[in-house]
């Protein structure tokens, strides 16, 4: 009853605002977001201010094999991250695809040729477009001169299953004469063929590293366009083979366009210029007519065939709803590979958390390197400096998959693994085929999170015997191979030893925990030794036992003696960690040394919500500790739990220094669950996008999707704080993150259980 008050009392007050568009659910009933809002998107703050939001909204289409983030003016952005992340069909703009359609209609010999594409084109027109986007699909109807009907959807099918994918997508075209006369139109979609690795796309062309030019192959009887895309170095170096690791792709994909005509009323033709793919389609209709046709667009081998991209194409287009698309081409498959939720009565929930479940499947990437599919951060480090950074937000995202796609999960356990050293230490992530660059992070909390997903997933498949199986070391070429129990094992000695406890007993902070920038005015080269976390040391309190039950629970004889470890180095940790705590009302964050102690009298977030799920907690003190920190961080917010009571930096208070962050409002909600489930289902709607979009309903970003973090009511209030300069304006990155899709969906199935 709680639940339904609480959502009825935020539509209540806030149902009068506007928003740049509205959800609901199809007939297969998959959510879907109608796009009204003005193309370019601009919007102020509560001051007056540019809130410098994207101006073309975008959402994300994918599989395991390729990516799309289909913007509202009907641009596209083609990724590929097999091998490295890049835009196949890179813009000009830095994080900008380009890509274009248009439809000429000739009447009594006059011709008017319409842009549909861009957000100066007819997409910018409410009253003469629809747009709709959804799982697996984005859909652009357009209303055109003399009667004129088009519409163009954007489809992508989803993985089988882990590893696999066809990395292609169709645009389904109909053109529709509802005018009284005959009508000759010639509809055309084209592709610029401009391969930019993301971690290049700042950098000018003339002084990126390796060059990338594409060489284009016509096969008219097929209907057929190929584009090779070549490569040479643009400054001395030493070229990897195409098996090695490296910051570069020396083996990038081909890529394709074909038209599949399914209506013998029009004339197809592909054809291409040096850099940019087209299929034109002309068809007289006489009143009333509809025709219909579909243009694949895809990544192929190299050593492409014909024939081989032909199977490619049939192989998508098997099961495909040909005769009624209009959810998507590939609907059914969607709906079958997404939980069922069904059974939930709270609309907001059922919605949202399908959403979620699709961003997981769409999100997630093959890694050629790994060999094994992983969940990335996306936002920031995907999207613009093409990064798989970092395997701790890669084992948050794979919680949820633990319920919605155990295969998944798995295999981004699996691709952790691949990233341990021999010695236990676990890389910070890659970038490029493998590469894994020299840096200055010796983080402190990657084997805690590595603890964390891989306890989840053991209790929550009961597939203990993935402990048994063998998992190649860093770096994955070297093949030497153990068990994941022994690997396993080697990550908590680093802990333990390498990583150690410092002074106060309490795990130490190295250079970086949680927070990659906790050390602002403070080197890290001077206090590493010293420095202590205390959101390292919580969760071990809180995700040790959660190990050790799914340890026990194997019943493996190898485990014995390293459970006895693990129990010890908890007791003294709780000792450590409750003897600092005190009969304080909330957790310290960090000590860098006997003087510096950050925490104290200034409550931060990050300790706490793993505070309140350590199990040997009296509830009367979770209670207490929690009350006190809702007073200072979440009953002044409107959206979340901000991460501080006021500024530790001194300046603008957004980011990690105030700002609501989603790995650390949501285990929260985890603990609060353990003694007031009533109250953790209210979190779960204020935490939601529904919530956002009534606060704050003049912001796009946050109404389906956010970056890592959004700022709070110290600092630019329901905006998030990371902006890249480019030379003519500041254009905000694609703020597609993980956090707000995957943590959510994980603590909705942890409520229901």
């Amino acid at each position: 009853m709680k639940r339904t008050l609480v959502l009825f009392f935020v539509v209540l007050v806030h149902v009068a605002q506007a928003q740049p568009g509205a959800w609901n659910m199809t007939a297969l009933g998959l959510p879907a977001y109608t796009y009204t809002g003005k193309l370019p998107f601009t919007a102020v703050d509560k001051n007056g201010k540019d809130a410098n939001l994207p101006e073309d909204p975008y959402f994300l289409l994918g599989n395991y094999r390729m990516a799309l983030l289909t913007h509202a003016s009907g641009v596209y952005q083609f990724l590929t991250a097999e091998r490295a992340w890049a835009r196949v069909n890179a813009s000009t703009q830095t994080n900008y695809g380009w890509n274009d359609a248009s439809i000429v209609v000739n009447n009594n010999g006059a011709t008017q040729k319409t842009a549909l594409v861009g957000v100066n084109s007819l997409a910018a027109n409410p009253a003469a477009v629809q747009k709709s986007f959804g799982v697996g699909v984005a859909r652009y109807t357009y209303q055109l001169a003399n009667g004129i009907g088009c519409t163009r959807i954007i489809s992508v099918k989803p993985s089988p299953q882990i590893n696999m994918g066809n990395p292609a997508f169709v645009v389904t075209v109909t053109l529709k004469n509802n005018g009284t006369a005959p009508q000759k139109l010639t509809y055309s979609e084209r592709m610029l063929v401009n391969f930019v690795l993301n971690g290049t796309q700042y950098t000018e062309r003339a002084k990126r590293p390796l060059l990338y030019t594409p060489n284009i192959a016509v096969d008219a009887g097929k209907q057929l366009a190929v584009a090779d895309i070549g490569y040479k170095a643009n400054e001395f170096l030493v070229v990897p083979t195409p098996t090695e690791r490296s910051s570069f792709d020396v083996h990038p994909p081909s890529v394709f366009m074909q038209a599949k005509n399914t209506n013998g009323a029009t004339r197809t033709t592909v054809t291409a210029t040096n850099d940019t793919l087209a299929t034109v389609v002309t068809a007289l209709l006489k009143p009333g007519q509809t025709v219909q046709f579909n243009v694949v667009i895809g990544l192929t081998n190299r050593n492409w065939k014909a024939a081989d991209v032909e199977k490619q194409v049939a192989d998508l287009l098997m099961g495909a709803n040909l005769t009624d698309p209009s959810e998507g081409l590939f609907a059914r498959q969607w709906r079958a590979k997404l939980p069922d939720f069904s059974a939930e009565k709270n609309e907001i929930l059922k919605r949202e958390m399908l959403w979620n479940a699709h961003f997981v499947e769409a999100s997630a990437k093959y890694s050629a390197y790994y060999k094994e599919t992983f969940i990335p951060q996306g936002t920031v480090y995907s999207y613009y400096f093409g990064d798989n950074i970092s395997n701790r937000d890669h084992l948050q995202a794979a919680l949820a998959a633990c319920y919605t796609n155990p295969a998944l999960a798995k295999s981004t356990l699996r691709y952790v693994l691949k990233h341990s050293e021999v010695d236990g230490e676990i890389k910070r992530g890659n970038n490029g085929f493998g590469y894994t660059a020299p840096s200055i992070y010796k983080e402190s909390d990657e084997q805690l999170f590595f603890f964390y997903a891989l306890a989840e997933y053991l209790l929550i498949t009961k597939e203990y015997a993935f402990l048994n199986e063998q998992v190649a070391h860093y770096p994955a070429e070297s093949g030497q191979k153990e068990t994941v129990l022994t690997m396993l094992k080697r990550q908590f000695i680093y802990l333990r030893d390498e990583i150690g406890v410092g002074p106060n007993g309490l795990v130490k902070m190295l250079n970086s925990d949680w927070s990659d920038s906790f050390f602002h005015d403070h080197s890290p080269n001077v206090y590493a030794g010293s420095a202590e976390s205390h959101l390292n040391s919580v969760i071990v309190l809180a995700v040790f036992p959660k190990l050790i039950e799914a340890l026990q629970h194997a019943k493996n004889q190898q485990a014995t003696d390293f459970i006895s470890a693990l129990s010890d180095y908890r007791a003294n940790m709780e000792q450590a960690y409750m003897r600092d705590l005190g009969d304080r009302t909330f957790s310290a964050r960090a000590y860098l040394n006997s003087k510096l102690k950050f925490g104290l009298d200034n409550v931060c977030l990050e300790p706490q919500g793993y505070l309140l799920q350590v199990p040997g907690l009296s509830v009367v003190r979770k209670r207490e500790i929690y009350e006190y920190v809702k007073s200072k961080l979440l009953t002044p917010e409107k959206i979340g739990i901000r991460s501080r009571e006021r500024s530790l930096w001194g300046r603008n208070p957004d980011g990690e220094d105030g700002g609501i962050w989603f790995s650390l409002e949501y285990p929260v909600l985890l603990g609060v669950a353990t003694f007031d489930k009533e109250e953790a289902w209210s979190l779960l709607l204020k935490f939601s996008f529904h919530t956002y979009a009534q606060q704050y309903p003049d912001y796009w970003v946050g109404q389906w999707t956010a970056a890592d973090e959004v700022n709070s009511t110290l600092y630019r209030e329901g905006l998030y704080a990371f902006w890249v300069p480019s030379p003519d304006r500041k254009r905000a990155f694609q703020g597609y993150c993980s956090h707000p899709h995957t943590w959510p969906l994980f603590c909705y199935f942890k409520l229901k259980e």
